[in-house]
């Protein structure tokens, strides 16, 4: 089991589709501002288990784990979400930008208050990518429309 696939203690799908519910996921260039932004947070009072911050290569690991352990079924929702534009899209192009190098935080938010707090300590980073994935949706914060 990968290292997020641990962390999200399987809670990141949805009906086979990537979706982890009550996380902020923010992407930054590299290893190194993700880990601070991560330090921050903890120093911030944060609980440690509550936050990540990975190369993409997890992200990678990741993803493939879901492809092995999703089946038909998996793909079949996938490819729906794909189609009606939803989280499959924002999965491939957080695939994508692993490869290219990126990090991710990932930050478990239970409510909207810890999500504010958190997105509060996040967004002076200026991460590339940010969004939360909340119970109705995912709200993008920064980087996507």
């Amino acid at each position: 089991m990968s290292k997020l696939a641990e962390f999200f203690q399987g809670s990141d799908t949805h009906l086979g589709v990537f979706y982890p519910k009550h996380y902020l996921l923010a992407v930054f260039p590299d290893l190194k501002e993700a880990e601070e932004a991560a330090r921050r947070l903890v120093f911030a009072g944060r609980p440690s288990a509550d936050v990540i911050a990975v190369p993409g290569k997890d992200v990678i690991d990741l993803m493939e784990e879901h492809h092995k352990n999703d089946g038909l079924w998996g793909l079949l929702m996938t490819e729906m979400s794909r189609l009606i534009d939803t989280e499959a899209v924002y999965a491939d192009e957080d695939l994508k930008i692993a490869k290219r190098g990126a990090a991710f935080l990932a930050v478990r938010c239970r409510s909207e208050a810890a999500k504010l707090r958190v997105w509060s300590k996040i967004e002076p980073a200026h991460p590339l990518v940010a969004r939360y994935y909340g119970s109705t949706g995912i709200e993008h914060l920064v980087g996507e429309s």
